[in-house]
């Protein structure tokens, strides 16, 4: 037991080690690639460099939290793979340590770290995300068409031929706005009229407002009743579900509360929950790649260039992220339940592990 407390804590340090040289070297990768990406965005506004460098580090957190996955593959593909080259395995059994075990302790140093980067590093890179996409919006042509859903209701800004329209909601409900209100500003913002209606069918971008009641900005305060009126924007149901769906800045803890408020406002939550439980199986997803990548390196054990584990590394990847594509894929077209879709490919690479665990314990 005391030898195996040593190895245990031997266990921890290389694969963390790893762990952190490889988040570094995808961290740098993501820098440089995004960093391109945002001083072209900004080449038309004369902001200089530090503005871009700064998005790009409030940005790249976020695409490292995505890519943890394959980073943990990668870091147990290599982890293994030092122990065979360095002939360390021999060591280990020596000391009566089974293969089970070997790969079994860096999958639950796994799954303990993908426990924190849900609870704790999540919170962080949806926090950068929202300050990311806030200073973004300041500099985007799309600033004057701009939704958000809040406890309050549902509110837009929509700039169309000259005059912005300020537009809140009680709720959504299908294709219909709720208790709405529109106020109508010119060019130099000022207010011209305001629009109550009951209810606004926004399936199209020309609005079916019903019982609409017009008040007009004059000395007598007039008013016009209109059963059916027709309003024009920019907006549609599905600009509006688009505007809504970047869950990126809302942190695992945060979920609850904006589910709540979806519900109250009549919006779909599926979206909401599909995010909630693939925080969930995040951890067990994280673990079930180093049992993965202690199944392939453990069965293979090939001793020449490390070239050959990188491509299997790359093809592992690909083929994971496009189960996992076509899981939610599933999940979104209602082909299969939302729960479904996001725990198949982690049970789908549980079991292909598990199999590769029974050989490699077997030897």
């Amino acid at each position: 037991m005391f030898k195996f407390s040593i190895f245990k804590k031997y266990f921890f340090i290389q694969y963390s080690k790893i762990i952190l040289n490889v988040t570094l070297a995808f961290l740098a990768l993501g820098i440089i690639l995004n960093i391109f990406e945002e001083v072209n965005f900004f080449k038309d506004h004369g902001v200089g460099f530090l503005l871009p460098l700064s998005l790009t580090f409030l940005k790249v957190p976020s695409m490292i939290y995505k890519l943890f996955p394959f980073i943990f593959l990668f870091s147990s593909i290599i982890l293994f793979l030092n122990f065979i080259q360095s002939e360390e395995i021999i060591v280990l059994k020596v000391a009566g340590i089974s293969n089970f075990r070997i790969i079994f302790f860096p999958a639950l140093i796994s799954l303990i770290f993908g426990i924190f980067i849900v609870m704790g590093i999540n919170t962080v890179t949806s926090k950068l995300t929202y300050k990311y996409l806030d200073i973004k919006n300041e500099y985007t042509k799309g600033n004057d068409y701009l939704a958000a859903l809040t406890e309050n209701g549902i509110w837009i800004k929509d700039k169309i031929e000259g005059n912005t329209n300020i537009i809140r909601a009680k709720r959504l409900s299908q294709n219909n706005l709720i208790n709405v209100s529109i106020y109508k500003f010119d060019e130099n913002n000022e207010p011209q009229s305001r629009i109550e209606t009951r209810k606004a069918d926004i399936g199209t971008k020309e609005w079916k407002l019903s019982d609409a009641i017009i008040y007009y900005r004059n000395s007598n305060n007039t008013s016009t009743y209109i059963a059916d009126h027709s309003f024009e924007s920019n907006f549609e149901i599905n600009s509006i579900k688009n505007i809504f769906s970047n869950l990126d800045a809302v942190s695992f803890w945060e979920l609850n509360k904006l589910k709540e408020n979806y519900k109250y406002l009549g919006y779909s939550t599926k979206e909401i929950e599909g995010e909630f439980q693939k925080s969930l199986s995040f951890p067990l997803f994280l673990m079930s790649m180093t049992l993965l990548a202690g199944a392939v390196v453990m069965n293979i054990k090939y001793k020449g260039s490390h070239l050959a584990y990188v491509l299997i590394a790359i093809i592992l990847s690909v083929i994971i992220f496009y189960l996992d594509y076509f899981s939610r894929a599933l999940g979104e077209t209602e082909q299969i339940s939302l729960i479904m879709s996001v725990w198949t490919p982690v049970s789908i690479v549980l079991l292909i592990s598990s199999i590769g665990m029974i050989h490699v314990n077997e030897k």
